[in-house]
């Protein structure tokens, strides 16, 4: 049964080819998301499939090779993007959509189907994070919540490659403007270097900003600009000695240097120099100059112009300083500095961030954040990296793998600078690892039993701050003759009994069971996913081993859902611990 066409069809049709990944590589980003919701699905096929106008097209595959696109009417992907939520089919062949679907009468053989709409910010769904199994199952809540989250960070990658693609191909264009200009100024300094010849001629002619000397009689001429330049009255009239005696001795030799090569090929210089003036004020100057011949082709004089740069220089010095002074901070800072892509891949790392991660800075460059990450965060940084190239800046905590497998945290504070040829992000961090677990224990410590080191009654409290999903269970356990024991063996006896007590519960419940002592000799085991049968079984297994509890026991259970206050559950549970009590008192048992 092919799937209906959606009623945005042409719009979304639009925003798929506006990714621009339909029929390209493959690309180790979509390539991992794939393989980890085949692993942690426990699914031997995955895909992440396109669907186009007439075809579903693979952009990863796990599983399925030789295969890189089937026909939309056969596809099950068409059938997921009809709706907003997670399409899944426990048993292909019992789904009269699917019953005849080549796909599943024949190679790969489909019986379970899980998959989740690529759903753009824009509201097109475009394809779908799907795995597939060969034999009918279905996935649990986790499963679920993962395989949505995963294909979340799939969304957020193919958006993020677009806004790449978008902004290189806008540098390409910048590029293109740029070389016409460049063509633009090349023509516009031809035409400047003629005017320049002719200013220069004009400038012989008023000695405005030029000067010239006699190469016969050594009489130098400079103009009224010049003398202002040299701190010095206007028409002055300076001898050789004196011209010279503006410059030290080392710039003395450039400029002789440069006048012999002029007259022996003939070629002019152009040079920025030093120069103290008359009045001891140290500038730089600009100096452009050549030789006049005869129309025998004999040197008559040497011609030039000046120009103070003083104001030039002093700026280029002082960004020369400023980077200087930056690279200092970079090197030295005692917080991680960091650069990295648009892909999360570091451009250049500090000593401070090598050390932090046990790493040399040659190990860290090139490589990206992620390799120091557990893949669980995964997702999350890649919805960073958007954020950061939408609204150019990002605060937050980023926990990161050490070489030797410790977990760091660090405090970031990033900015983007986009001023460049290729965008990069200036990441600047405190490792704030020390400070965070410091919170985590503080938090641990305060929804313990400082006893039992099981939970306590605050945490039973946040629990239920927080909102409970899903299908939960409790089992409340009251001690027998909890009393008689502190009374016949004191009160230590009786803490090794809750010790022990604490230790036989969690010893018989499930790892993620929560073991809590609600006061005195009364223990409150809470669980989620409830569902098929689990409070049953922790009950049993508890029950079976009853001879190896440190006291006898009563206990009583119950099961609820997310639309039963934490509160009725528990209330439910101690009825029926009352009435097991009250049966047993009946027989005479203890």
């Amino acid at each position: 049964m092919s799937a209906p066409i959606p009623a945005d069809e042409e719009q979304r049709l639009v925003r798929l080819r506006a990714l621009a990944v339909l029929d390209t590589d493959a690309e180790p980003l979509f390539d991992a998301l794939t393989a980890a919701a085949a692993q942690l699905t426990h699914s031997p096929i995955a895909l992440l499939t396109l669907v186009d106008a007439d075809r579903q097209w693979f952009k990863a595959n796990v599983g399925l090779a030789g295969v890189s696109e089937t026909p939309r009417t056969s596809a099950f992907c068409a059938h997921t993007i009809l709706d907003a939520n997670l399409l899944e089919v426990s048993d292909a062949q019992s789904d009269p959509r699917f019953v005849n679907n080549p796909l599943v009468t024949g190679a790969p053989y489909i019986r379970f189907y899980a998959g989740e709409p690529l759903q753009l910010v824009s509201g097109q769904r475009v394809g779908s994070l799907c795995v597939i199994d060969r034999q009918p199952r279905s996935l649990d809540d986790t499963q679920r919540s993962v395989l949505k989250s995963l294909a979340q960070a799939v969304v957020s990658g193919l958006e993020l490659r677009m806004l790449a693609i978008e902004r290189e191909e806008m540098l390409q264009r910048e590029a293109e403007l740029a070389r016409q200009r460049e063509n633009e100024a090349s023509q516009l300094q031809r035409k400047l270097r003629a005017s320049e010849d002719f200013l220069t001629r004009i400038g012989q002619l008023a000695g405005v900003g030029g000067w010239q000397m006699d190469l016969a009689s050594k009489e130098i001429y400079w103009s009224d600009e010049i003398c202002r330049i040299h701190d010095l009255p206007a028409g002055h009239r300076p001898t050789l000695q004196e011209a010279q005696s503006f410059c030290t001795p080392e710039v003395r030799e450039v400029v002789n240097a440069a006048i012999d090569k002029c007259l022996q090929d003939g070629v002019g210089w152009n040079l920025e120099l030093p120069l103290v003036t008359a009045a001891g004020r140290k500038i730089w100057v600009h100096t452009k100059g050549g030789v006049e011949c005869d129309e025998q082709g004999q040197p008559l004089r040497l011609v030039g112009a000046i120009q103070d740069i003083t104001a030039r220089k002093r700026v280029t010095h002082a960004l020369e300083a400023s980077e200087r002074r930056f690279r200092k901070l970079f090197e030295y800072s005692l917080g991680p500095i960091c650069t990295h892509n648009h892909e999360g891949i570091l451009l250049s790392v500090n000593q401070a961030t090598a050390d932090s991660l046990g790493y040399r800075v040659d190990e860290l460059l090139r490589r990206p954040l992620t390799d120091f990450m557990r893949v669980e965060h995964h997702a999350a940084f890649q919805a960073y990296l958007l954020r950061m190239f939408r609204t150019n800046s990002d605060e937050g905590l980023l926990e990161l793998v050490a070489k030797d497998g410790t977990l760091h945290v660090w405090h970031y504070q990033n900015v983007l600078d986009d001023e460049a040829d290729e965008p990069y992000v200036l990441a600047h961090a405190q490792d704030v690892t020390d400070q965070h677990h410091q919170a985590q224990l503080l938090q641990e410590v305060s929804l313990r039993d400082p006893l039992t080191g099981c939970y306590n009654r605050r945490f039973l409290s946040e629990t239920a701050a927080r909102g409970m999903r899903g299908q939960w269970g409790c089992v409340a356990i009251d001690l027998d003759h909890f009393k008689a024991v502190n009374d016949t063996y004191g009160h230590q006896r009786g803490d090794e009994v809750l010790v022990a007590m604490a230790h036989f519960l969690s010893r018989h419940v499930r790892p993620e069971d929560a073991v809590i002592r609600l006061g005195g000799d009364e223990f409150l085991v809470l669980f989620r996913d409830a569902s098929d049968g689990v409070a049953e079984r922790v009950v049993e297994r508890i029950e079976r081993q009853r001879a190896d509890a440190p006291i006898s026991f009563t206990l009583g259970w119950s099961t609820f859902d997310q639309d039963t206050p934490l509160e009725n559950g528990l209330a439910e549970a101690d009825r029926r611990l009352y009435r097991q009590r009250a049966l047993r008192g009946k027989s005479g048992r203890h």
